[in-house]
């Protein structure tokens, strides 16, 4: 199920807290995901939007297997311009970024830095990480790009943890489960506030 929601018709003053949240447990009660997409993200980045229904559809024009892939580090340029072109979420300042190439092209990213605290909490942990963003090129299904990129940190990098989080408009989390991560809380919903007269989006 996919719902779109007016940043404005669907904020605080028009929706109580527990409205998106509350379908969202509705729908997966009858066995169904409900995906939440926002105003600002469908108006800024449409081919995003795309990629990420047609691969939740399983109708991507585009595979590339993981086996056939080598893993290069990327450099910082070149993955934050991979991540705003390709992730829902855009760049974020990581310290390991891994890269997997198909013929010299970069198809697939996961980046990793010190764990960060919640609450406003930024104190880094030695030895814990967290897994801050994972994604293929558009358009792009790549099997197996997410567990040989994992595996590539632990061999190399010698975590004693990996967090990350699920942001559940989009996900069920399952690619976790998948990868042998342990679901350990549900966080209350975040909220985002939009400049008055534009669909720019600040936390």
């Amino acid at each position: 199920a996919i719902e779109c929601n007016g940043v404005y018709s669907h904020c605080s003053r028009m929706k109580p807290s527990t409205y998106h949240v509350k379908k969202t447990l509705e729908c997966q009660e009858r066995g169904v995901q409900l995906i939440h997409l926002w105003e600002d993200q469908i108006k800024n980045t449409p081919d995003i939007i795309e990629s990420i229904l047609c691969a939740k559809l399983g109708i991507c024009s585009n595979r590339i297997y993981a086996r056939n892939c080598v893993i290069k580090h990327v450099p910082t340029k070149v993955c934050h311009q991979f991540l705003n072109d390709n992730h829902i979420q855009g760049k974020t300042n990581s310290s390991i970024k891994l890269g997997l190439y198909y013929n010299d092209e970069l198809v697939s990213i996961m980046v990793f830095g010190k764990k960060r605290g919640l609450s406003g909490n930024n104190k880094r942990i030695d030895d814990e990480w967290e897994l801050m963003r994972f994604c293929n090129k558009l358009n792009t299904i790549v099997p197996g790009a997410a567990s040989k990129l994992l595996k590539y940190f632990i061999k190399n990098y010698h975590p004693a943890h990996i967090y990350s989080f699920s942001s559940n408009d989009i996900s069920t989390g399952n690619l976790y489960k998948t990868l042998g991560f342990i679901s350990d809380e549900k966080i209350d919903q975040s909220y985002w506030w939009v400049k008055n007269g534009t669909l720019e989006r600040f936390h």
